[in-house]
């Protein structure tokens, strides 16, 4: 014959005046909850249903990341992106560590600790594509150091 357990159970009235032993666990047979007590607290703490738990499906997560020496990544669940990374040169074309759905995305191009005479350099933004863009760069013909940055892009399908 099998073995069955049954735990002390009552009404949510009868709960709000009970002090359970640590560690015991009771039912609540008016909202079908379980609680569990610390041999303090009248009624315990009630524990939630599922239906009671967020859904937290909707949340946006890292589901790939990566980094080079001048580059770095991060793929979400959505199928956003953002990376970054550094340039020390002339003008050049930066591949981008992860294609692009599109040319629908912003780049944060910065000096990177700017010696005084780049006050004469601009650096300006070329072509872009799914997969790489242009640093352009007038006035001073010395070699540039820049930080880039692109965020909240959507990345290609694989």
């Amino acid at each position: 014959m099998p073995i069955q357990i049954q735990f002390r159970r009552g009404s949510s009235a009868e709960h709000e005046t009970f002090t359970g032993a640590p560690g015991e666990i009771t039912v609540d047979t008016t909202n079908n909850t379980l609680r569990v007590h610390d041999g303090e607290t009248p009624g315990g703490t009630t524990l939630a249903k599922r239906s009671e738990i967020p859904d937290l499906t909707p949340l946006d997560y890292i589901v790939e990341s990566g980094r080079t020496d001048t580059m770095w990544w991060r793929k979400y669940k959505s199928g956003a992106v953002d990376m970054g990374g550094h340039y020390t040169g002339n003008a050049t074309t930066i591949t981008l560590p992860v294609k692009l759905a599109n040319t629908n995305y912003e780049v944060l191009i910065t000096k990177n600790s700017a010696p005084s005479y780049w006050a004469t350099t601009h650096i300006t933004l070329g072509s872009r594509s799914a997969d790489k863009f242009v640093v352009a760069a007038y006035g001073d013909s010395a070699s540039i150091r820049i930080a880039w940055q692109i965020t909240n892009a959507i990345a290609a399908s694989e």
